[in-house]
């Protein structure tokens, strides 16, 4: 039991599936109040539906910069406060080399990966500074960010950039007492590696180069992504956290 994120108010952005899904899910068990965005509103409810506790649904394309801090008063609004975020949503269209990466795929993966990290945490922060409310923020990364990934240069470069935005905000943003963190896990069992799963030799390289030899399950991120912004991790700022089954030990 993670006992300090209980009654806080946490908004998962990207928490409809996959790790945020899970994400989404470990706080509502262990008593948040959470929130979640997806891209349509309806898929938004149902996933906040799902998870029960009084879960609420929220739609927002974090591309539509406009509409970035609406969403995110409407939930301090309705949740009287932002205790916590979870930045969870990411893309990653391109699996090809560097050379044939497109101008469009480029775009939208740092678009989505990147400047929609800021510009909800920068939202979430003007809140908290506003309210002088303590509050956490988490990126979740990827190991590409730390490591050379092969055929994945926007999706690499997006997560590393996603490492230095994290440690100049929490510096920024130490003095009002939001702690900004990156969780960087490496394969887990989302749509987004589907392809990967689908690739028999593919799949078989991404498992020899893991020294526990399997992807992980989003339920076994979502543990410490509750804890990174609990009160337990009160001390943790600025940091990055791999979760890769021993990927960068290697």
């Amino acid at each position: 039991m993670i006992a300090g994120i209980r009654e806080k108010s946490v908004l998962v952005v990207g928490g409809t599936r996959g790790i945020g899904r899970a994400v989404a899910s470990a706080c509502a068990r262990y008593g948040a109040r959470v929130g979640i965005t997806g891209r349509g509103l309806e898929s938004a409810k149902r996933a906040a539906a799902e998870l029960g506790a009084g879960a609420t649904g929220y739609a927002l394309d974090v591309r539509d910069r406009a509409a970035i801090p609406l969403v995110v008063a409407e939930f301090a609004r309705d949740r009287k406060g932002i205790d916590a975020m979870v930045y969870s949503t990411g893309i990653s269209p391109a699996f090809t080399s560097g050379e044939k990466h497109s101008a469009g795929d480029w775009d939208d993966v740092l678009a989505t990966n990147l400047s929609g990290a800021f510009f909800t945490s920068q939202a979430v922060a003007r809140i908290a500074i506003e309210k002088q409310r303590p509050c956490a923020i988490l990126f979740i990364g990827s190991i590409a960010g730390l490591v050379g990934a092969g055929r994945l240069a926007a999706y690499s470069a997006s997560k590393a950039a996603l490492v230095g935005l994290a440690k100049s905000l929490a510096v920024d943003w130490a003095r009002h007492h939001i702690r900004v963190n990156v969780l960087a896990p490496g394969w887990v069992e989302t749509d987004m590696t589907e392809g990967t799963r689908g690739r028999p030799a593919l799949l078989e390289a991404v498992l020899a180069r893991t020294p526990q030899g399997r992807m992980a399950k989003p339920e076994e991120i979502a543990g410490l992504a509750a804890f990174l912004i609990s009160d337990e991790a009160s001390f943790a700022t600025g940091e990055v956290y791999p979760l890769d089954g021993g990927w960068t030990s290697g």
